[in-house]
């Protein structure tokens, strides 16, 4: 382990500094993500320019979905002329979750030449092809590795997600049931190949398989989310922003308008949102970020045993909530170069309607709902990567709770908040899109352009689980989805009282 430039550290220091890494690397492998980032940052302060640290660094970032301080911390740790080809990949990665998708052509490019057999290298280029809108390419760079080999799942998932996207989808569920037969590597690789294999199944309507290979691909996940823990979670933070705190709270100084945030559960049609608004020509979508959690994270969550988030919320005064509004606004307007309305679309951030109001007075909010049923059985099929990414997601229990909690708080939003904000449904949108697309747009006060109809057409980059679907035109395959797995989801049916049907 190097040392730090002008600081000397004792040998023991460096002997506890070796054990210390080697210990948050075993806290990562166990998914004890947040233990390992705290050992991690201590560590990265005494050793700034070490390579390992800081790549372990940023692989936590990475897995908290904290992409930006992800980025950073990995290219730092790439600049090394001998990073190896799996780690260049790993930081293409993190460029194509903030949506440069450029810089992730040219790390994938550095990192074939150093390494032109890299499995991680090659599939990592695959996925970027086919979110650049080049799948067919994808599928012929990964076919002769899958001809060759099908126990790297993660491999053979995006091999499948590429002939999807090309409509070669025999192709895919002819791979997928093979692999679904072989001995993977690891149990995350056979998870990924159930997920894409419940989604052909579905496909070629084999419901009852299609459900139970989800099943098992979520069981092969575990997660520390727990009904108790969650409730608890959006108890503090009605607690911390209740009508009466809301009153006196500090507000920032600063100028929040034209900045815009999309909210809601995953899968409720936040991305048709955003590109329907992206495509007005004074509008830039920044995807997700985590800007706002990120400063979420600052002012609420405890930073000393028993301590609460009112608590912490108020040890800030006027002039801290305004510097970190400050650091808000930068991010977002470098994000979104500084255009007249920027939208950031993680969502997430309906967690967190409290503090953009706190920090950016003048912003928008538009919370998305779709039928629960829909919403919850398209979550439970999906693969969110990331050991804690969605976690509720794996049980219909938690997923019906969580649901109902997401509810819970954005009604109290309602009630409290001066933030303008917009509920869109998406059942609407699918049945009237320019009717509805004329609200948002009247709602972010800007004039009506006929853009926000032709949102499938873009060229911008789109990085998301629902990619191949924003780059068609209106679809309504997916509403009453539900319907054909009517017996197996059990508590997510209660979300729709039987009358309401």
């Amino acid at each position: 382990m190097a040392k730090r430039v002008g600081k000397k550290i004792s040998k023991a220091q460096q002997a506890e500094d070796q054990r210390l890494g080697a210990f948050a690397q075993k806290l990562q492998a166990e998914g004890r993500v947040i233990e390992a980032a705290q050992i991690l940052e201590q560590l990265v302060k005494r050793h700034p320019d070490e390579p390992s640290l800081l790549f372990n660094l940023g692989m936590c970032r990475m897995n908290l979905l904290q992409h930006g301080e992800a980025r950073k911390l990995m290219a730092k740790a790439c600049r090394h002329p001998n990073t190896p080809a799996e780690s260049l990949a790993v930081l293409a990665v993190c460029h194509m979750a903030v949506q440069d998708l450029d810089s992730a052509g040219r790390t994938l490019e550095r990192a074939l030449e150093k390494d032109p057999n890299s499995i991680n290298a090659l599939r990592i280029k695959a996925e970027w092809l086919n979110i650049s809108g080049r799948a067919e390419e994808g599928v012929e760079l990964l076919r002769p590795l899958i001809e060759k080999d099908l126990t790297d799942g993660s491999t053979v998932a995006v091999f499948a997600k590429c002939c999807r996207a090309c409509k070669l989808r025999e192709e895919a569920l002819d791979v997928l049931r093979r692999a679904e037969q072989t001995e993977m590597t690891s149990t995350h690789g056979r998870a990924s190949v159930l997920y894409e294999l419940a989604a052909e199944l579905e496909h070629a309507k084999e419901y009852d398989d299609a459900f139970a290979a989800a099943t098992e691909a979520n069981s092969l996940r575990p997660t520390q989310h727990t009904i108790e823990g969650w409730e608890s979670w959006v108890d503090q933070c009605i607690e911390a922003f209740s009508e009466d705190r809301m009153k006196t709270l500090p507000r920032s100084r600063r100028d929040g308008t034209g900045k815009v945030f999309i909210v809601g559960m995953p899968r409720s049609g936040t991305t048709l949102v955003e590109q329907i608004i992206a495509s007005h020509p004074r509008v830039v979508g920044i995807g997700e970020r985590q800007i706002i959690s990120t400063a979420a994270r600052d002012l609420t969550y405890p930073t000393k045993p028993g301590q609460t988030h009112a608590q912490r919320l108020d040890t800030f005064s006027p002039a801290g909530i305004d510097r970190i509004a400050r650091r808000v606004l930068h991010e977002l307007d470098e994000a979104g170069e500084h255009s007249p309305v920027i939208v950031d679309k993680l969502m997430q951030n309906f967690l967190h309607a409290g503090v953009i109001e706190l920090l950016l007075p003048g912003a928008k909010i538009i919370h998305c709902l779709r039928d629960p049923r829909d919403v919850c059985l398209s979550c439970y099929m999906m693969h969110f990567p990331g050991p804690e990414n969605q976690a509720y997601s794996r049980r219909l229990d938690t997923l019906a709770h969580y649901y109902r909690q997401h509810l819970r708080l954005m009604d109290h939003w309602h009630r409290v908040l001066t933030t303008p904000i917009h509920t869109i449904r998406y059942e609407e949108l699918v049945a009237d899109k320019e009717g509805q697309a004329r609200g948002l747009i009247e709602f972010l006060g800007l004039e009506w352009d006929d853009a926000c109809l032709e949102s499938h057409r873009t060229s911008r980059t789109v990085v998301t689980l629902s990619v191949d679907q924003v780059r068609k035109p209106m679809y309504t395959s997916s509403m009453g989805r539900w319907k054909n797995f009517q017996q197996h989801l059990g508590p997510v049916l209660d979300l729709v009282p039987p009358d309401d049907g």
